[in-house]
């Protein structure tokens, strides 16, 4: 069977489109041939074998004659969700970058143009949104509700029930306690551990930790009654 043709948007080799390039071609299902960059140093030139055209809104009706899905490959949440909004009023299909060593439970629903990295985990009934990425070894616990262009660092960790709007990014390492909501477009440091709801928008930076003599969950009364 032949493979579908797709289309990396980004070009950036020592970036998300490396990794992405990397990951589809352990597959059998796509074929990459063209990449998409607006960097003017990029345009017109071949990596991999594969030509490099401008930018993407200069898409022309014969390039999706040639290309049967998209996959953008940009860390930029917010350039992910205008390219993906963009595309979608012209009828593009975005296909799924899933590194084979991901587990993922086959009760999680994911919307279009998702990558999720290597090692990473997605346990049972998470939804996630569009344009997400799910970095190498992050880990997305149960009941999680993903919105659209959010991204999650290697190695940073959700809890039970977190909500994470859109636009959302998680830093390397960051940890997000159970039950909490961050607000779109919030943005969470390196390392950081989120112990509260944090509004739409906000900065987090820092490590939360303090001291305690005896068991967290016995001393906060929150923490104990989401237990019982």
């Amino acid at each position: 069977m032949a493979k579908a043709t797709l289309a990396i948007i980004g070009a950036r080799l020592d970036g998300q489109a490396g990794v992405v390039f990397d990951i589809f071609s352990l597959g059998t299902e796509f074929e990459v041939v063209k990449f998409f960059d607006r960097t003017l140093e990029l345009k017109g030139s071949i990596l991999k074998g594969i030509p490099v055209q401008s930018d993407i809104f200069q898409i022309t009706d014969k390039d999706f004659d040639s290309i049967d899905f998209f996959h953008i490959a940009i860390g930029n949440n917010k350039a992910r969700a205008d390219i993906f909004n963009f595309l979608k009023t012209k009828g593009a299909k975005f296909a799924n970058c899933i590194h084979p060593s991901a587990v993922i439970s086959k009760t999680a629903l994911m919307g279009e143009g998702v990558f999720i990295g290597a090692n990473a985990v997605v346990q049972n009934d998470v939804t996630i949104g569009n344009v997400c990425i799910l970095n190498s070894s992050s880990v997305i616990e149960h009941n999680n509700k993903i919105g659209d262009a959010v991204q999650v660092a290697p190695n940073a960790t959700t809890g039970g029930r977190v909500v994470l709007e859109d636009l959302v990014f998680l830093g390397i390492s960051s940890i997000i306690l159970p039950d909490l909501h961050i607000g779109t477009g919030a943005f969470i440091g390196a390392g950081a551990i989120i112990t509260k709801d944090v509004p739409e928008n906000n900065v987090m930076i820092g490590n939360a930790a303090v001291s305690h003599k005896k068991n967290i969950y016995v001393e906060n009364e929150s923490i104990t009654s989401r237990e019982k």
